[in-house]
């Protein structure tokens, strides 16, 4: 202070200067004791924030080393899984997925800019494309938290492969923000289904649908068609058991095979429901045309059905005894016609076999 006040009486007392030294001079002298409060408080709130600053700084590092390392492990158990994880931020439009997306599909999901909805970037097959609009619609209804489809994706060479879609949404102010997903491959699983299911269709000897299936597909027919007339077929052959008991039962494989291709010959349509019925009888249902086209049809096959067959120095000719009834006219429903149809067929045993008959009230008195 000694030095302020040298300056002060070297300055003229009408000098602003002058009077602010003295201003000061007066503050120091009797609020000094205050001042230097103040200035401690000041101090130490400097020490504290910055001790804060320090803290925070440690706290942040060590935050985003553990979440380096939250990241790491994510990627590694990601990576690790059979299924394919991937991620779509819609907000900034980018999507990322496991390294097995890759490795499955052949090309590469990571997107930083898409431009169509996210969820056509996965090539899905396009049968498969209405199922999508239902996520679609069910996600931004907000319906499900999880949604779970069985979907087709493509892969690079074109083919497809039968996969589990599982996708979990995260919203933000009733938006959708992040979608994350799950792929399962289960395209074995799909195919053994379809394996096994044909298998229970289909005769395993001739390939043609079996009795239950034949069943099903007819009511089926005939609750979707009331209106349509139609016609069944009853099939049975002539002399198959001498085929077996003289040529043996592999030969009498043969001639099943034979006779089940002869008739798919014949009746070659989309709309034909051909079945083995058991043993050597088969079963045609079909939409009927005109009587002489199928009188005609019939006579080709039942010269079709008329085959020797050769084997251990004896021959053997099997032919075909055919009944045929009518929907509606006949029955209105499967059983009915199957009751009539095997009442005319039997009419074509008894006058002597290699022929058809149609069902018509009379022959039920001659039985």
């Amino acid at each position: 202070m000694n030095d302020l006040n040298i300056r002060k009486n070297s300055i003229s007392e009408d000098a602003p200067l002058y009077t602010f030294i003295n201003f000061t001079s007066y503050i120091y002298n009797n609020y000094k004791t205050f001042i230097f409060i103040i200035l401690g408080i000041i101090c130490i709130s400097l020490l504290d924030a910055f001790y804060c600053l320090v803290v925070k700084a440690r706290e942040q590092s060590k935050y985003l080393k553990d979440l380096d390392l939250e990241r790491e492990r994510y990627f590694i158990v990601v990576e690790q899984l059979n299924d394919i994880i991937f991620d779509f931020d819609i907000t900034e439009k980018k999507i990322l997925s496991s390294s097995k997306f890759e490795e499955t599909f052949g090309w590469t999901l990571n997107i930083q800019d898409y431009n169509k909805g996210f969820l056509n970037e996965l090539k899905i097959h396009p049968d498969d494309k209405i199922l999508i609009n239902k996520i679609t619609d069910d996600m931004k209804a907000l319906n499900k938290q999880s949604i779970i489809k069985q979907i087709r994706l493509m892969k690079s060479n074109g083919d497809y492969l039968w996969c589990e879609l599982k996708l979990n949404y995260i919203q933000r102010d009733n938006k959708i923000v992040r979608v994350i997903g799950k792929i399962t491959d289960i395209d074995h699983i799909v195919k053994e289904h379809s394996l096994l299911k044909l298998r229970s269709e289909y005769d395993q000897l001739t390939q043609i649908y079996n009795k239950s299936t034949f069943y099903e597909k007819v009511k089926n027919y005939i609750i979707d068609n009331k209106n349509d007339n139609c016609m069944l077929i009853f099939i049975d052959l002539d002399n198959f058991k001498a085929i077996n008991d003289n040529l043996g039962h592999m030969v009498g494989d043969e001639v099943l095979k034979d006779t089940a291709n002869k008739i798919c010959d014949v009746f070659n349509g989309t709309d034909v429901i051909i079945s083995r019925f058991g043993g050597d009888e088969f079963c045609v249902f079909k939409p009927s045309h005109s009587i002489s086209f199928i009188k005609d049809k019939i006579s080709i096959l039942c010269s079709n059905l008329n085959a020797t067959y050769i084997g251990n120095n004896t021959e053997i000719t099997v032919s075909a005894s055919i009944g045929v009834a009518f929907y509606p006219k006949h029955g209105d429903t499967l059983e009915s016609l199957i009751h009539k149809s095997d009442i005319a067929l039997y009419s074509s045993k008894e006058n002597g076999k290699n022929q058809f008959t149609i069902y018509n009230k009379n022959l039920e008195i001659e039985c």
